[in-house]
């Protein structure tokens, strides 16, 4: 290399330096120009600076205590998680049980028609029995007046009595010497009254009489349609032989009262000292048939004391309020 390229070299590098410290000086120019603006920003930065560090640090305690509840969230998420098959289990178990409850509500859905049957039966017996309460009252008023007059009749008569049982009481052993004597009289008086009650049930054409006719007992007008109608028809001949029309009277009366008491259980007797016979009407149960009021009822029929028949039997009222037995609905 010749001189005079090292001093061109020289001069080209000074001019670089030159040029170099002039952009620096026009750049440093441009600094100073902007500076009040810098410095105006870092002022505002710094103002900046003690809220934010103080919000920092409101998160941190705030990140804290939150670090602080993690264990127990954990813990009730455990314990959540423990009870989930439990309660997946008792869900099954519903889901289970689901189609059984779906059977039973079939099965109650099959019972309502009936049951809504008997409710309308059970009405219409209602109805009627609300139609027939003023004739209840009215038998009440007359039986209550009857019993009044009965009363009245019979409590001056009961010194009487009591003397006579004394007196009875007295003459005991004598009677008893008579008593097989008696007896054979009684016998041969029954067959005469039994012989008179036969003739006069075949010449009464109205039906008020008393007795037989080819063993059926004849009722008396009066006791048409009452509950000894039907009675009468389930009583065996031998015993029917013994009745009479009193005892036929206090049969009907007995199952009135029973019927007319409404209540079940309730033994309703009759006694008849003419005849020497007794019994009791006992309604086992109310029911309905074919739109008709029945009742099952237990009658006994006893003469002196000794059974003579116990029978459970079904009646019902026909359409005209006569008393049937229930075998002879159609």
């Amino acid at each position: 290399m010749t001189r005079e390229s090292i001093d061109l070299l020289a001069s080209a590098s000074r001019f670089a330096i030159a040029a170099a410290i002039v952009y620096f000086a026009w750049q440093l120019a441009q600094i100073s120009g902007n500076l009040p603006g810098i410095l105006q920003s870092v002022d505002d930065v710094s103002e900046n600076i003690a809220p934010a560090l103080s919000e920092v640090s409101l998160i941190r305690q705030e990140i804290a205590e939150v670090r602080e509840l993690v264990p127990d969230i954990l813990a009730e998420v455990s314990a959540v998680r423990e009870q989930i098959p439990p309660i997946v289990a008792e869900v099954g178990a519903v889901r289970n049980s689901i189609p059984s409850i779906l059977d039973r509500v079939d099965a109650i859905e099959k019972q309502i028609p009936p049951l809504l049957q008997q409710v309308k039966e059970t009405t219409a017996v209602v109805d009627r029995t609300q139609r027939q309460i003023p004739d209840i009252l009215a038998t009440s008023e007359r039986a209550i007046t009857s019993v009044d007059k009965t009363r009245e009749q019979v409590v001056p008569l009961v010194p009487k009595v009591l003397d006579e049982v004394r007196l009875t009481r007295e003459k005991v052993d004598p009677t008893l010497d008579r008593v097989d004597a008696l007896v054979e009289d009684a016998s041969v008086k029954a067959q005469r009254a039994i012989t008179s009650a036969q003739t006069a049930g075949q010449e009464a054409s109205e039906g008020a009489v008393k007795g037989f006719f080819t063993g059926i007992i004849k009722l008396p007008f009066q006791l048409v349609g009452t509950l000894a109608s039907p009675i009468t028809k389930n009583i065996d001949k031998d015993v029917a032989k013994l009745i009479t029309e009193k005892d036929l009277e206090m049969i009907a009366e007995a199952g009135k009262r029973a019927f007319e008491s409404g209540r079940v259980d309730r033994e309703r007797r009759w006694e008849n000292p003419d005849s020497g016979n007794s019994g009791s009407i006992t309604i086992v149960r109310f029911f309905g048939r074919r739109g008709l009021e029945c009742i099952e009822a237990r009658v006994r029929i006893s003469n002196q004391r000794r059974e003579l028949q116990d029978k459970l039997t079904e009646f019902c009222r026909n359409e005209k309020g006569r008393w049937i037995l229930a075998s002879e609905i159609r």
